[in-house]
């Protein structure tokens, strides 16, 4: 799927190095809204292959963290924990990310949660979104794509810290 929109790119600690007895899995994220008023989030990885698990899943990452607010464990919680990721970042802004009005991206989909169930009696949405798309996503700006791969050396934690041992 591809589209323009407003894109918010942010780094992503995934995997704690004390729980795993591995380096800690960061990866960088990127976040779009598509359909008609936005009610589709378009979230996924920029692709770092170069990094310590650098590529996960999200779908995966979001099980990790057994997400409690969002109805049984499953693909409507999972989606939902990184819809509310997503626009958390976008809404509370971090050191480093990066935050594009427009620009033309392509998400390579590997899961898709339509039809959000949103938890509490009045809500009709999750953050906005009825439908979470999930996958690798590319910016078609070569020049802000460089900059988003570069998400992780502009945050407080050295690069060096990030890329895969040798």
């Amino acid at each position: 799927m591809s589209g323009t929109s407003r894109v918010t790119v942010f780094p992503l600690l995934h995997r704690w190095s004390e729980l795993y007895s591995a380096p800690a899995g960061r990866c960088i994220v990127a976040y779009a809204a598509t359909g008609q008023g936005g009610t589709d989030a378009v979230i996924g990885v920029i692709p770092r292959p170069d990094l310590v698990d650098g590529m996960p899943s999200l779908m995966e990452v979001a099980a990790r963290h057994a997400p409690s607010g969002y109805g049984p464990q499953g693909p409507n919680a999972f989606g939902s924990w990184l819809t509310c990721t997503s626009w958390s970042a976008r809404v509370a802004p971090k050191v480093g990310q990066l935050d594009i009005p427009s620009v033309g991206w392509e998400l390579t989909v590997h899961q898709t949660v339509r039809d959000l169930v949103p938890q509490g009696a009045t809500a009709k949405s999750v953050y906005g979104h009825l439908h979470v798309y999930v996958g690798l996503f590319r910016l078609m700006d070569p020049v802000l794509m460089a900059e988003a791969e570069s998400v992780l050396a502009r945050t407080d934690t050295p690069v060096g810290e990030q890329l895969q041992p040798a």
